[in-house]
């Protein structure tokens, strides 16, 4: 029986020290919040939090501000920032295997991570310095975490350092997010156009692809004045007065074989945004009153990063004081207002037609082959003329 009672008393201590370790790598990898620190910058910075953890940053200098920037972006969301910039430079599988290279199959055809060393290279010394500044500040505040955060113990991989490229990857993923559905769209849409019969109007599109695909109805403005919609040639059913009706030659939905038609995907909710503005003269206060929703998916951690930026007057610049949100990953506010005199502005997806496809004929070419074209920098022919080869390496987690 005491041999019992030991067994159970010796489990319980190694259940509770588990969970003690746990707890306290958990414990280890939160930001600090107090307290002072010896950091890159030319001048003192300041960092406070109010109840809901949102930071203001009081900085001598936009270099100064960028550091700190990156600093608490590092501290607070960096493993977001990291899936992210990986998003972009189809980089994921490296983090969790097989299960992510199909992804990172697709996002590479586009090269996002040799784009953001150009725009990087090309960038103005100023702006260069505020994506170095920031890159700093970002890996001095993973390093300033008593533990790395908790997602790369689970992963078994150690944080990869933050570069002032990966800066430029955050807005590639958000077209990503936003705007790579469209070259699906067009795909459609040119099966659509090749199964439509009548007259080709511009571009080898079929006319009757305008009545399928309007550029304009009525509920693109539906405050805008009745005369000025007629003017856009919209009715009020919603499709433009200018577009007939496809006739039987052009689209005879009667005949229709169902063994042709084009596979129809689930629908998946689309991504939108809404905003509108109320001038001062209409208010109680008279100050005007602007709103904006960007109706991006609901995630954890958020996509946004509220916080405040305060840089001091001097000689060179005026006094600057920012409140909005942030994207984690760039030093930046891309929605908010900057005081007095009170400027706001926010972001919008705009539903507009910003991918094109076409269909080119293609050839397999064998694996030696294809090494021989990367390492040798052969040229290649595309469509839009000859270029020069390139060579994407990745480190696929097993």
């Amino acid at each position: 029986m005491r041999t019992l009672k030991l067994i159970g008393a010796a489990a319980a201590v190694m259940v509770l020290a588990a969970l003690g370790s746990v707890y306290g790598l958990l414990r280890a990898s939160l930001p600090h919040l107090d307290g002072r620190l010896n950091a890159n910058v030319s001048a003192p910075v300041r960092i406070t939090r109010d109840a809901r953890g949102v930071p203001t940053i009081e900085a001598a200098n936009r270099i100064d501000l960028a550091y700190a920037t990156g600093f608490v972006h590092g501290q607070d969301r960096f493993f977001q920032m990291d899936l992210t910039r990986r998003l972009a430079a189809g980089e994921l599988s490296e983090l969790f295997g097989k299960v992510a290279l199909e992804q990172d199959r697709r996002t590479r055809l586009f090269r996002f991570r040799g784009l953001a060393e150009i725009v990087v290279s090309q960038a103005t010394p100023e702006q260069r310095a505020v994506l170095d500044a920031y890159a700093r500040g970002v890996n001095a505040g993973l390093d300033n975490l008593g533990a790395r955060p908790w997602e790369y113990w689970v992963l078994g991989q150690p944080p990869v350092l933050w570069r002032p490229s990966d800066s430029i990857l955050m807005w590639y993923s958000m077209w990503w997010d936003l705007q790579a559905g469209g070259f699906e769209r067009e795909i459609q849409r040119l099966e659509v156009n090749a199964r439509l019969g009548g007259a080709e109007c511009a571009g080898r599109w079929k006319c009757a692809l305008a009545f399928l695909y309007p550029p304009g109805t009525s509920w693109d403005a539906p405050d805008a004045p009745a005369i000025a919609m007629a003017a856009a040639g919209a009715s009020s059913t919603g499709t433009t007065a200018s577009t007939p009706i496809p006739d039987a030659d052009a689209l005879n939905v009667r005949d229709a074989v169902s063994s042709s038609a084009v596979p129809v995907a689930d629908p998946v909710p689309a991504a939108g945004s809404n905003n509108w503005a109320v001038a001062g003269r209409l208010t109680g206060t008279g100050a005007a009153l602007v709103a904006n929703d960007m109706h991006l998916r609901l995630r954890v951690p958020p996509v946004w990063y509220h916080v405040r930026l305060r840089v001091s007057a001097s000689a060179s610049h005026p006094a600057l004081d920012l409140n909005g949100v942030t994207l984690p990953g760039a030093p930046l506010l891309a929605a908010g207002s900057n005081g007095r005199p009170r400027v706001s502005w926010f972001c919008q997806w705009c539903a507009r037609r910003s991918a094109s496809t076409a269909p080119h004929p293609t050839s397999s070419i064998s694996a030696p082959v294809r090494r021989a074209c990367w390492c040798a920098s052969m040229r290649r022919s595309t469509p839009a003329g000859s270029v020069p080869g390139w060579h994407s390496s990745l480190q696929r987690r097993t």
